[in-house]
């Protein structure tokens, strides 16, 4: 980092709008607009999306629930059935439904001729199907996500646009990977990680956070050479950007640790698996789900090299934390 002179601005607290306020504001604009233009107006759909966006935004899943249904009824009344906005609201209304209830509208969403929102409603299906229990069933829908999202990164016309969709390549990519076929998650991968390279650069810590993610799938192919040679890359620069008590440090320290043990240089390992619950206690604190997954990391790696006092300590810790 240069240093120089650096003009500090000291942003004054902001007032921030009370929810329950906004919340009457948007149920106002609703019902203004059905005065107005009338209940099958898109105007008035447009209000009540908005509202019901609002409403999930802020964790209220069953009224949001009730409301984006019937703004799908609005778009089917406006448009049809099968329209892209339709299918597009559709797709919000599954993100607040329960699952039972949330698959049929997730396949509907899947046939929209966006392939941004068919991908998300893809990768859906396949978390549906994963959650239970279904990890080959889970699959095509995962593959579908993927072709999907490649499709949506050849419509996408800015840079923006094209890395969010390289984020979420690696996402479906990475789970893809963990489940299925660890080739088909490395190929997509790179795939992800040379899109974020040539759109924001080697060093930007979306680029990092793929080439880590990366060198996780390669460390489960047992490519434990390349994987270490990503992560020891990835590592610095999210240090450098992101900042060294950032919970994808710890995550990427773990990865390393991993990637160690299997060279059989045990301290290095011991480092990282410390450094990754030092940095989640400074980030979550002690007892979050992170945290306490890394703890358990450690833990079965001092039991594994006989540090077995210190080990049951972690776990007593581990039983506590549980409660």
């Amino acid at each position: 980092m240069a240093f120089g002179v650096v003009l500090i601005l000291v942003a004054l607290p902001a007032m921030q709008p009370d929810p329950a306020m906004l919340r009457q504001l948007y149920e106002e604009e609703v019902t203004r607009k059905k005065l107005e233009y009338g209940a099958s107006d898109s105007r008035t759909a447009q209000a009540a999306r908005d509202f019901g966006l609002f409403l999930s935004k802020h964790g209220d899943a069953a009224a949001a629930q009730k409301v984006l249904a019937e703004v799908v009824r609005l778009d089917e009344a406006a448009f049809s059935a099968d329209a892209k906005q339709t299918l597009a609201d559709v797709a919000a209304l599954a993100a607040v439904s329960p699952p039972r209830q949330a698959e049929p509208f997730w396949r509907r969403a899947s046939e929209s001729p966006d392939p941004e929102v068919a991908a998300r409603a893809f990768a859906a299906l396949g978390r549906l199907r994963e959650t239970a229990g279904d990890e080959a069933g889970a699959a095509p829908f995962y593959r579908q996500a993927l072709a999907k999202e490649e499709a949506a990164f050849r419509q996408a016309t800015t840079t923006a646009d094209k890395a969010r969709l390289a984020i979420m390549l690696s996402g479906v990519a990475q789970v893809l990977g963990q489940i299925v076929d660890p080739s088909e998650g490395i190929a997509a991968l790179r795939r992800a990680f040379d899109i974020n390279r040539s759109l924001l650069g080697a060093r930007h810590p979306e680029t990092a956070t793929v080439e880590a993610n990366l060198a996780g799938v390669l460390l489960d192919a047992n490519r434990v050479d390349e994987s270490l040679r990503l992560i020891t890359e990835a590592i610095p620069i999210l240090e450098e950007t992101l900042g060294d008590d950032h919970p994808r440090v710890a995550i990427s320290a773990t990865i390393l640790g991993h990637g160690l043990r299997n060279k059989r240089d045990l301290a290095g390992a011991e480092r990282n698996f410390r450094r990754a619950v030092a940095v989640d206690e400074r980030a979550y604190g002690p007892k979050h789900p992170q945290t306490l997954n890394h703890v358990r990391t450690l833990a079965e790696f001092l039991r594994e090299t006989g540090k077995v006092q210190e080990a049951a300590a972690l776990e007593k810790r581990l039983a506590s934390g549980a409660k």
